[in-house]
């Protein structure tokens, strides 16, 4: 295998007294870049997500370098509040994602300018020696992670890491390792679809692509031996904050006793994971998908961007010098003034559970379950029925959420990888499973009967068991090759074959209490 690098590498790229990023959102369909020539256009690139994880790194550097290069002032004071006002303006943009920790080298090189120098042209030029620089130390992270993994490797990731699994596989080339990848498709963007799954392809990559929700029927077959994702923020305590629905995955990694990994970069000041603040997108954006929405009218949804994985499920975080384990990174991070405590998923900050604010459905309800379900509602004082997709059919947008409105039930949509969210939240009261039938190992439902099941017992909530109804309506996907009846796998790429769940007897039993 020869493994070419990846566009997505580097997504940002220097032209004269302009910059061009990499229109991610059209990939893998065209390979276009946006022409940045002024920062409002960089913001907006960020904000529509047209560029995001290392993307949106070297967006900020280069727009920071196009407002040095337009600061005509001769005192550095006034660049460096424009700087500041440029990193609220990123900030404000994608709110989860430590802009202001980028800016700290901002700090550094002023301290740094000489006297009498021209700052605007010394911090452009500042700027484009550490963008010159990183795809020296992204391709030794890399090196880093490909070290740790094992050898044949049938590694797991979640949404896109800009390039850096080519690099990774290059490196276990080189290593005489075999590697392979099964990438969760990452709804709603489909970035482990659209990205991932087409850079590793043209890379000559074997690589798989499989529903978020399936993250547990394969690593109890055991087609996965590791885990590798990206980090889009650290806290000091070691835990980290990434694209939703890589806490689900660290859960159930620890579950099958599967390394989990993260690529990180330095946390600065955040403490730990929980008081970071999690970006809600628009709604609209869970709903539509290449400019076609094929959603019930007056459904309500939740965006939650990001979730949060606490240090105990990471085996290592790897930084660009080498990769350490959680306890170690508190060693070198966490400020001794510091406390290390650490609330239970679920928990306010005074100590006492929140309350329960969802009833989440999963699988497909009988006609005679919607009374029940609304019954439930008062009788348990929760607010509404939460309702995953329920990929790769969508039989939770093109059935149950349609009934669910029909009969003036409140109704919530959601992401399958989201699930795990709202479990840590401690905003799940109850999970309603639907069986489509019984057997001596335990019922069997839909694919992500086996996740739901597992979040469930992993955070104490009790799981209630119903028979489930044949779906009377064809669905518009049914394999992940389709996204509302539009082909979003690239060539190349292979769809693991996911099959109906068997959920063990086991599993029903008490409630472990907390994670």
């Amino acid at each position: 295998m020869k493994s070419k690098q990846s566009p997505l590498f580097t997504p940002a790229l220097w032209e004269g007294n302009r910059f061009k990023i990499l229109d991610e959102t059209l990939l893998p369909w065209k390979l276009e870049y946006i022409t940045v020539s002024d920062v409002s256009q960089a913001l907006q690139a960020v904000k529509e997500m047209k560029t995001r994880a290392f993307g949106q790194v070297m967006t900020f550097f280069y727009a920071a370098a196009l407002a040095a290069r337009d600061y005509r002032g001769k005192e550095a004071e006034g660049l460096r509040e424009r700087l500041y006002e440029l990193t609220e303006e990123f900030s404000q943009a994608r709110p989860t994602f430590d802009f202001k920790g980028l800016a700290r080298l901002f700090s550094e090189w002023f301290r740094e300018l000489p006297s009498g120098a021209a700052a605007g042209e010394w911090i452009e030029g500042k700027i484009h020696q550490f963008a010159a620089r990183v795809p020296e130390v992204r391709g030794a992270r890399a090196r880093h992670a490909a070290g740790l993994l094992p050898n044949p490797c049938r590694l797991l990731t979640h949404c896109n890491v800009s390039g850096e699994l080519v690099a990774v596989a290059r490196w276990c080339e080189e290593m005489g390792k075999e590697f392979s990848v099964m990438a969760t498709e990452t709804r709603p963007y489909l970035q482990g679809s659209r990205l991932t799954a087409w850079e590793l392809a043209q890379a000559s990559v074997k690589v798989d692509v499989i529903p978020d929700c399936a993250i547990a029927q394969v690593m109890t077959k055991g087609e996965v031996n590791a885990v590798i994702v990206g980090a889009d923020r650290s806290a000091q305590n070691g835990d980290i904050i990434n694209k939703v629905g890589t806490y689900p995955i660290a859960l159930m990694a620890k579950e099958y006793g599967i390394p989990f990994y993260a690529l990180v970069q330095d946390p600065g000041p955040l403490v730990k994971g929980e008081d970071a603040v999690i970006e809600e997108r628009p709604v609209a954006e869970l709903f539509t998908f290449q400019g076609r929405s094929d959603i019930p009218e007056g459904l309500q949804g939740r965006y939650p961007a990001f979730d949060v994985t606490p240090a105990s499920l990471v085996s290592s975080l790897i930084n660009f010098d080498g990769s350490l384990t959680p306890e170690d990174f508190r060693q070198r991070f966490q400020q001794a003034s510091t406390g290390t405590l650490r609330l239970r998923s679920g928990q306010a900050p005074d100590g006492k559970k929140e309350q329960g604010k969802y009833l989440l459905l999963y699988g497909i309800p009988k006609p005679d379950s919607y009374p029940y379900l609304s019954h439930a509602l008062k009788a348990e004082q929760v607010q509404t029925v939460l309702v995953p997709e329920m990929r790769p059919e969508l039989w939770g947008v093109q059935v149950v959420t349609r009934e669910l409105l029909e009969k003036n039930i409140p109704t919530t949509l959601i992401s399958d990888n989201m699930m795990g969210t709202f479990f840590a939240q401690g905003l799940i009261h109850r999970l309603y499973l639907f069986y489509t039938e019984l057997s001596e190992k335990g019922p069997v439902g839909i694919c992500g009967s086996l996740l739901a099941t597992l979040l469930a017992r992993a955070h104490g909530v009790p799981v209630e068991l119903l028979a489930s109804a044949e779906a009377k309506v064809a669905p518009l996907d049914r394999d992940i090759s389709t996204f509302l009846g539009q082909r979003v796998i690239p060539e190349g790429v292979a769809i693991y074959p996911i099959e109906r769940e068997v959920v063990p007897w086991s599993l029903f039993k008490e409630n472990k209490a907390g994670i």
